[in-house]
């Protein structure tokens, strides 16, 4: 059952990730071309990212399968570790007169990036640790796969300025996404499978779906 469950949760989660990867790509590009000013566009992604986070959740829970872990649950909490990650990855063009490029800077830089990749396993862990015991190898597992896929939202960046049109602009972020959900849903495959056989293995009782 095991190239059934990792193909499940490959399409499943690769879905949920694409699709709420539009949002806060979309609401970025539109502020982007607005000029929007910082104190809205912070807040505005932040949300973005807890609907981004929310889908993801739901694609996750179906791969999964039924009655593994409470869909409102994990969805809340991706949601939430989505938000915090995003809260974290504004900061360097929010904050005034920060350089990302001065020596001083890089120790932020580096715990701010641990922080980002860690948010959503990490809150996610509190939920899947009450289906089964020793759960925290969930974090670095997932936090690693993030810390790959997240590269391909940098992809577009040498190939686009202030002059690319909209669709254009928001046409490589979309690709962008879907090549990060994949490779996040890939990679996050075998965890997941060991997820389902742990909880399967150990007898734990299912949390019957709402």
């Amino acid at each position: 059952m095991t190239g059934p469950l990792r193909r499940r949760w490959v399409i499943a989660v690769t879905a949920g990730e694409a699709a709420g990867f539009m949002i806060p790509a979309a609401a970025g590009g539109v502020m982007a071309v607005a000029a929007t000013p910082t104190f809205i566009v912070y807040p505005v992604m932040i949300a973005a990212g807890a609907c981004e986070g929310a889908l993801l959740g739901v694609g996750q829970s179906i791969g999964f399968g039924p009655a593994l872990v409470r869909r409102p649950a994990w969805v809340a909490v991706t949601a939430l570790g989505a938000a915090v990650a995003w809260s974290i990855g504004m900061l360097p063009s929010t904050i005034a007169g920060f350089d990302p490029g001065s020596p001083a800077s890089v120790p932020w830089m580096i715990a701010g990036a641990l922080l980002l990749l860690a948010s959503i396993p990490a809150l996610q862990w509190l939920v899947l640790r009450r289906v089964m015991r020793r759960a925290f190898w969930w974090v670095p597992a997932n936090a690693g796969a993030w810390a790959a896929g997240i590269l391909w939202t940098l992809a577009p960046s040498p190939f686009i300025d202030e002059t690319t049109s909209f669709p254009v602009l928001l046409g490589a972020y979309l690709v962008a996404g879907l090549l990060m959900a994949a490779t996040v849903a890939l990679l996050t495959s075998f965890a997941a499978v060991r997820v389902q056989k742990s909880v399967h293995q150990a007898g734990v009782a299912r949390i019957q779906p709402e």
